[in-house]
């Protein structure tokens, strides 16, 4: 059974014992995916929770906000923008 941590923000030391790959919620219909860590980096594509989007590792750009890289191997987004889900085994 997943459980929802929606208490769970997206800041560094709350990523701390999530155990990677993790699946995510996104919180809008639609996040953009960019190249590397941060905004800086060229947009490649959008992904939404259809996609059913996993990260496999957490990092913090310049400005210390946290960006996961997909699964999929679009790319990143942004981590405010959504919630770890933990797998309850």
């Amino acid at each position: 059974m997943w459980k929802d941590e929606s208490n769970l923000r997206m800041q560094p030391q709350n990523v701390i014992g999530v155990k990677f790959p993790c699946k995510i919620r996104l919180l809008s219909d639609s996040v953009t995916v960019y190249a590397g860590v941060g905004f800086e980096y060229v947009k490649v594509g959008s992904v939404t929770d259809k996609d059913l989007p996993e990260i496999l590792e957490a990092r913090e750009d310049k400005e210390s906000r946290l960006w996961g890289r997909l699964k999929s191997g679009a790319g990143w987004i942004p981590l405010d923008k959504a919630k770890i889900i933990i797998n309850e085994q």
